[in-house]
């Protein structure tokens, strides 16, 4: 079932309130209506824990995409974590690989490529959603100059 949470700025780290069932529609609704300036302001003054964010969760598929406005709603500049479970191979190759968290975190100019990929989300297209979350890691790599 998907479902979202909203963290907001004085929680810790890993402090969310689940909000219940959600579908794309809803969320983004919610996304709107979220009073990102007022929790950036805040945020400001304490520059202290997680910046605010709303956060889709697939618990089934243990998948989370976190969704924060780096202004508001409608301006650009967003920042998501697309968070996944994937197999780590074992020593040197070796043995049996285990399941471990892997995080993505990308910035995103325009709302309509966070609006693409909560649609992808919301709708289970997970290769789809890792192929254009590996094209934003790529671009902010080669925007930020680093190699690593």
């Amino acid at each position: 079932m998907l479902t979202y949470s909203v963290q907001k700025v004085g929680y810790a780290f890993e402090q969310l309130d689940p909000q219940g069932a959600t579908d794309y529609a809803s969320f983004m609704q919610a996304f709107d209506a979220f009073p990102w300036a007022a929790q950036h302001a805040e945020w400001d003054d304490t520059q202290d824990g997680p910046l605010p964010a709303l956060v889709l969760q697939h618990a089934d598929d243990r998948r989370e995409l976190w969704v924060t406005a780096l202004s508001d709603a409608h301006a650009d500049g967003f920042q998501l974590n697309a968070v996944s479970m994937r197999m780590k191979k074992g020593l040197f190759g070796i043995g049996k690989g285990k399941l471990e968290q892997h995080v993505d975190t990308i910035d995103v100019r325009k709302r309509t490529d966070v609006d693409t990929l909560c649609r992808l989300f919301c709708d289970r297209q997970y290769d789809e959603l890792d192929r254009a979350v590996a094209q934003h890691v790529e671009r902010n790599r080669f925007e930020d100059g680093s190699d690593d």
